[in-house]
This record gives C-alpha cells, structure tokens and sequence, in this order.
C-alpha cells in the first residue's frame, strides 16, 4: 500500500526516531460545518491558502527531509475544487495521502481524487442518530449527507489496497453508542478511529480544543465508560475493524479522566521529529493545538529543508513540546506509540496486513447504509432507547423543533462572538496573515 518513500521513512523513524513520517496539512481554514467540539475552524480561518505551484514547493520539502504519509485536512479540504490537483501533487512526489471530510465530497471529486493515487479517507461520524450528529455538527442535514457519502466512497474506493474509516469523538454524547458504530463501520468494511474529547477553558485557548463542557465525561460516567472501551477492544480480537491500538485507547481513557495522556515519552511529545502540522498558508506549526508564535517557519521557504535537517526547527518547538500538559488527538499518538512500543508495533504490522486485504461493502442498493443503521440500532435498545442525560436531552428537545432551533442558533453565533472565535477574524491581539 505505501510507497517506498513511506516505507523508508517509517523504517528510518523505527531505528532513529527521528523521522518526520506523519505530516498533517490543513490545505484550508474553511468549513461547511461549525462543529461543537472542534475549534479547527476559528484557528485557521484568517489565514489565506496556498495555490497549487507553493504546494509544489511543500511536496517537495517534505520529501526532501524524509516526510511519507501527508493528511490532507482542513476545514473542510472538500471546499477546495482542486483537491483532485493537490493529491496528484503529493503523489507525484512519492508521498502518500489520506483524505479527510465531513461529507461535503461530490462523487465526481472523490473519483478524481481516487484516480490520481488517493486510497486512504477518513469521515467524520460521532453517531447513529441524525438529530444528535446534526446538533454535534450545528447543521441540519449534515448526518444524512455524510452516510450519502459512504455510499459514494465505497463505490469509489473500491480496491482491496483501499483504507476507509470513521473518525469518532468521543463525548459524554455518544460513548454508549461506539460499539453500535463499530458494529456498523465493520459490515461496511470501515474502520473506526477514536479520538477522545479536547475541551479547555477561555482563559487557556488551545487551537482546535471547544469550550463546550457538556462535551466532557462526568467522574460517574468512567466506570460505564471503561466497560465500553473493555468491549470494543474485545469486539477488536473478535474481528471488528478497530483502528485504535490498545495502548492507545487506555491512554485515551486516562486523558479523559486527568486530561494527561500516558502515550508521550517523559511526557514530552516527538513533534516535529515523527510528525508536525501545516496551515493553510504554508507555515510550519507544530501540532494541532500549538503555532510558533512569533516569525513562524514556512514549508514556503528556501531554507526550510536546511533548517530542519540542523535542527533548528526542533530547538523552536521546545517550548512547546516540553510545556504542553498533552494531547490526544488520534494522529500523534499513534505514531509516537507505534514507534516506540514494541507490542503496539507488532499490532500495528498485523493490521496493515488485514487493512489491504479488508473488503469493503462494493454491491449494494442505494440507501442501504441507512437501512443498516436501522438494523443496528434495533439491535442495541439499551442505548438507542435509553433515556439521555438531562443537559443533553435539553439541548436536543430545542435543536429538534425548528423555531427553537432558530434560537439555539442565533445562541451559539452569540457564544462564539463573546469567545472571540468568530470565523475570519484574527484574535485578538494577533497579527493578521
């Protein structure tokens, strides 16, 4: 599946880990969505984006220091009409790509994208249930149109060598309900990945993290919560296509309980040696939630690939790796865990063999997803039918009338305006790219 540049740099990050093998690039700040949890859009929506000769110069910088697997990201990276450009790019360069979208794909865009080289996407999907998807992603008719879209992918990405997964938050929204999802995503032939919930305060902004607190798990939720995670691990050794280490998944769990993950070594994360992140302008940053505040690097410039090499880059990211309390976002962890533990290694090697040979769901009437989304929710009465908690089922009660909808709306826009995430403005007291 991988090319022979990702090959080499995953084999070179395994003995020196010191391999900048997982580069994460939000080819946009825009977005059709304005999803609760996430705060990616306000981060990033001031910024203008690169064209596609300065994606060139990218492609070819980070090949140049030992970059394989590029995500390309956004946003919504969908809203760019040439994204079907930007992957023959990366390819062209020997690099791997993996598609992320929230369902905002038309067919004709994803065929193009499949026929310049893509075989890895990723859509997001938190539930099974239209009203709590669409109020999770602020839009009505969201959740339909992403399911429309599996459809679509499946149909596309039809080869044995192809990777397609849903990727999950999990909140005190819907952790009852992974492994229904699980259940769903491995009769469809997709794999799911799980990243736990990020939420922080107005006093302490990181990048992509809500502010949202009904997201975040009560201390009485754990023990249920742990029962879940036992499950779906067990549902793993039974056959169903988990994508999540084990390790990775405990860690997950303990970040959801201290807000400290256990996967960083010294509790200090590998960026940028194993992986690092790129705005759409082209600036270097160093993961999701941190930007090198003052004359950030740029993929842009001549000299990046010398800096990098002399590690000048990494002596920038210091104060930010070092100082920052952790993450667990799915990407990063994974990447540090794989390298460095041995068991979680081996478990991934075994994946990667079963996740070329997966089939995934081709020959099917149009609608059948919807259908089988029924079907598994019939089967799980004790979550579908259980009642929710109070603030959730409050906030879902007025998202599903359409005149108290108007309200929650008008609401949020309100929220945000007060928190200064108001999409295309610079925050306040930083300097407008």
């Amino acid at each position: 599946m991988f090319t022979t540049q990702t090959k080499i740099a995953i084999a070179k990050a395994l003995i020196t880990k010191r391999s900048p093998y997982y580069i994460q690039f939000y080819v946009t700040g825009r977005c059709n969505l304005k999803c609760r949890q996430c705060n990616i859009v306000e981060t990033n929506s001031r910024l203008h984006e690169v064209t596609l000769e300065e994606i060139e110069i990218i492609a070819r910088h980070i090949r140049s220091i030992g970059g394989g697997i590029v995500l390309l990201t956004g946003g919504e990276p969908f809203v760019r009409r040439d994204m079907h450009e930007i992957v023959r790019i990366f390819k062209a360069n020997r690099l791997d790509v993996r598609l992320q979208t929230a369902g905002l794909a038309t067919s004709e865009q994803l065929q193009m994208c499949y026929d310049e080289g893509a075989r890895d996407i990723n859509v997001s999907l938190d539930s099974l249930v239209e009203l709590k998807q669409d109020y999770i992603n602020a839009v009505p008719g969201s959740w339909a149109k992403a399911i429309d879209s599996l459809e679509r992918i499946s149909r596309i990405f039809n080869k044995k060598s192809a990777i397609c997964s849903l990727g999950c938050v999990l909140s005190q929204f819907n952790f009852r309900e992974i492994p229904a999802i699980l259940e769903f995503a491995t009769a469809i032939g997709w794999y799911v990945s799980l990243v736990p919930v990020h939420i922080t305060t107005e006093a302490a902004p990181l990048g992509f993290r809500s502010y949202d607190e009904l997201f975040k798990f009560e201390q009485t939720d754990f023990p249920e919560l742990e029962k879940v995670l036992q499950r779906v691990l067990q549902m793993k050794k039974d056959g169903a296509l988990l994508f999540d280490s084990e390790r990775f998944i405990w860690s997950a769990f303990n970040f959801l309980q201290t807000n400290r993950p256990t996967w960083r070594k010294n509790d200090v994360c590998d960026a940028p040696d194993l992986y690092f992140a790129v705005r759409p302008n082209g600036d270097f940053a160093v993961c999701c939630d941190h930007n090198i505040a003052e004359n950030p690097p740029s993929l842009l410039s001549p000299s990046f690939v010398d800096d990098f090499k002399a590690g000048v880059l990494r002596k920038r990211c210091e104060p930010y790796t070092h100082g920052c309390v952790g993450c667990h976002y799915g990407s990063y962890p994974e990447v540090t865990i794989s390298v460095r533990d041995p068991k979680a290694l081996l478990e991934r090697v075994r994946l990667s063999f079963s996740m070329e040979k997966s089939p995934i769901l081709r020959d099917f009437d149009d609608g059948r997803f919807f259908e089988l989304i029924q079907e598994v929710r019939a089967r799980h009465p004790e979550v579908y039918e259980k009642p929710m908690p109070d603030g959730i089922h409050e906030r879902l009660s007025k998202w599903a009338d359409s005149k108290t909808r108007i309200e929650v709306i008008r609401s949020d826009n309100e929220q945000r305006e007060r928190e200064n995430r108001v999409r295309g403005r610079p925050p306040r007291g930083a300097a407008t790219t």
